[in-house]
């Protein structure tokens, strides 16, 4: 048996709130994109809020954590 080897497969309470945090960021980031009063800088922060969130899920995969 490994040392390394993750036991859980479930998310903790604080990967919850961290995946949940990023999704919401995303969604009102990707609303304000098509409003008339967006910010110019408004598609470059989606793309960052996007590449945040696939990378932490991507983390949490390799780990073994169900999402």
């Amino acid at each position: 048996m490994s040392l390394k080897r993750e036991c859980t497969k479930t998310l903790t309470p604080a990967e919850q709130q961290e995946l949940k945090y990023l999704r919401q960021k995303v969604d009102n980031l990707q609303e304000e994109r098509f409003r008339k009063d967006a910010r110019p800088s408004i598609n470059n922060e989606v793309f960052n809020a996007v590449h945040e969130l696939r990378s932490f899920t991507s983390n949490l995969r390799q780990k073994g954590r169900t999402i």
